[in-house]
């Protein structure tokens, strides 16, 4: 199974990447409360990523695929940093691969409180993205 947060999901502009490597949908998930949801900053279509802290985190909404291994190295050579494939843990005990961000750029915004990327969009409507820049993400202050 490989877990996805934002841009690859089922409606969103690179769903069509994983539909090219034949995955197929298995579900949603939630992770254990243990990450933060950042957006990114960049070109291109809009991306998202989880990364994981030690406290402070919230239970994520991911979305579940299943995909050949062969197919996953695909995946992995085509994402931008800081997009990495790592173990994501759910809230039902599965340790899965995911999409996740190997390290919070310096202008991500944290929109964890959305606790899923569609409600983050849904929230913006059509205005541009807003939210606390990600700073410390560890919760503590």
């Amino acid at each position: 199974l490989l877990a996805v947060v934002a841009a690859h999901r089922r409606g969103q502009p690179l769903h069509h990447e994983l539909a090219a490597l034949g995955a197929v949908h298995a579900g949603a998930a939630r992770t254990v409360a243990a990450y933060r949801l950042l957006a990114l900053a960049g070109p291109g279509p809009e991306r998202g990523g989880i990364v994981r802290v030690p406290t402070g985190g919230a239970a994520i909404e991911v979305e579940l695929h299943q995909l050949l291994v062969e197919e996953l190295g695909r995946l992995v050579i085509a994402l931008p940093d800081p997009l990495a494939v790592g173990r994501i843990l759910l809230g039902d005990g599965r340790s899965v691969i995911g999409i996740v961000c190997a390290w919070t750029p310096e202008r991500a915004v944290d929109v964890t409180a959305h606790r899923s990327w569609p409600a983050y969009l849904s929230s913006r409507g059509s205005r541009s993205a807003t939210g606390t820049p990600t700073g410390d993400i560890s919760g503590e202050s």
